[in-house]
């Protein structure tokens, strides 16, 4: 079977509920990797897969092959914990790395697991079945792990799951951050539990929600619910609940449906904007966002009391523009906090990329780094580069030597290798500008 043609993965429990160091193009490419071995896995030690059929399943084009490659070797050098969440109880998992080996050569790459858990990936007690063209939605690895930790959990019967109470300890595991990053629990919900939540709820059909439970004064543990919408017939009348099928609606009209807006109503708002709203009562519209608008209507209704009827009341206050400073305020502020949090996400996958295409490059041509090191002009840098044996040396223990070293070379050794990944990331960086722009306050 083409690679191509393989649409999900049969993925064993404790191999989804892992300690998430690799990157989010690494666990997509294992899942990808694990798909196509999957029905050798009793029979053959070793596994084939042509490298830009691979590339392609990836997304990615022939000019970013060496990538994929470093991508791949990673795997190999990757050990993770397993089963952090002790789904399967009679499963005790420890450290294992995620490919035992790999080798890329005439176009073709090999690899294998280790026959310990070729076993258990091809007879896993509990298992998901996960698909893989739903993977390749998400551009957040924060969404892709929640997604499949939450799918693990999921009941097809019931169209419903949820997941044991998590400590936020094995949270952070589970997603990979690092013990610097994102100390507090502010932190933690706006830059990876809300964008999370809301790329999956926004790409896929699914719906998860998490709840919060304090230990003492402070929250210490978050479980997360899926479900699933029902599916609705064409003449079918739209329900009016947070489960209706909103997820190919525009967002603006989306909200909406799920605070009580007909279906129609809110596709006509959606559709109108401002021209939905009283002349007499339009704010400034050029200095005011409109999702931002509607979002504040709605929570004015939930606010609001003695309100029987919340979608005709959303819909009188966007018509004739309630108001509440305070809650306009609190509106403005969470937009410029999604704002922030998305650039953060692209930010860091765009380092991520930029450092394996300069560690290519190095490798390649070696020269490189002695030239770079050359043209360093931080006096602390050069006294710590005067440390080691040599510049590859310092280059490798990372730092700011390290540092030092990729600035300069992205800056004049590497614009053209590096230059398709920055262009990648200015039009994604426009594209988030535009869907979450910077907000005025409301006056």
């Amino acid at each position: 079977m083409l690679l191509a043609e393989i649409k999900e993965v049969i993925k064993a429990s404790p191999a989804i509920q892992i300690e998430s160091k690799i990157t989010h193009l690494q666990r997509r490419a294992w899942n990808v990797l694990l798909a196509n071995a999957y029905d050798e896995l009793p029979t053959a030690e070793v596994h084939r897969v042509n490298v830009v059929e691979l590339a392609t399943r990836l997304g990615f084009n022939s000019k970013k092959l060496d990538y994929l490659k470093e991508t791949l070797e990673a795997l190999v050098d990757c050990k993770v914990k397993w089963n952090l969440l002790n789904k399967d109880k009679q499963e005790k998992w420890g450290v294992a790395s995620l490919l035992s080996e790999v080798e890329i050569e005439n176009g073709i790459c090999t690899y294998a697991f280790t026959p310990y858990l070729r076993y258990k990936l091809y007879n896993p007690r509990i298992y998901a079945r996960l698909n893989l063209q739903m993977q390749d939605r998400f551009t957040s690895r924060y969404a892709l792990i929640l997604w499949e930790v939450c799918f693990d959990y999921f009941d097809i019967a019931r169209k419903a799951g949820e997941t044991p109470f998590i400590p936020l300890e094995t949270f952070r595991e589970l997603v990979g951050l690092e013990k610097e990053k994102y100390q507090t629990f502010k932190e933690l919900n706006r830059n990876v539990i809300k964008p999370a939540i809301k790329e999956i709820n926004e790409l896929t059909g699914y719906f998860v929600e998490v709840e919060h439970r304090r230990l003492g004064r402070k929250i210490g543990e978050l479980k997360f619910r899926i479900t699933k919408p029902k599916q609705l017939s064409s003449d079918a009348p739209a329900p009016e609940t947070v489960f209706a099928d909103t997820y190919d609606l525009p967002e603006i009209a989306r909200e909406l449906v799920e605070a009580g807006v007909s279906r129609k109503e809110a596709l006509r708002i959606a559709s109108q904007e401002w021209d939905v709203v009283d002349a007499d009562t339009l704010p400034e519209a050029e200095k005011l966002d409109f999702a931002v608008y509607v979002a504040e209507k709605i929570q004015l209704a939930a606010y609001a009391r003695n309100v029987s009827n919340p979608g005709g009341f959303i819909i009188q206050a966007i018509r004739e523009n309630y108001r509440d400073p305070l809650l306009a305020e609190e509106l403005h502020e969470k937009k410029l906090e999604e704002h922030k949090a998305m650039l953060e996400v692209l930010k860091a996958d765009f380092s991520e990329k930029k450092s394996a295409l300069l560690q290519q490059a190095v490798r390649e041509n070696p020269v490189l780094l002695e030239q770079a090191a050359a043209k360093i002009t931080s006096r602390f840098a050069r006294a710590r580069l005067e440390t080691y044996a040599s510049v590859a040396d310092a280059y490798k223990v990372g730092g700011m030597v390290t540092s030092e070293i990729n600035y300069i070379l992205a800056e004049e050794f590497c614009q053209d290798l590096l230059a398709p990944v920055l262009q990648q990331y200015e039009d994604e960086k426009a594209r988030i500008q535009q869907k979450y722009p910077t907000v005025p306050k409301s006056e």
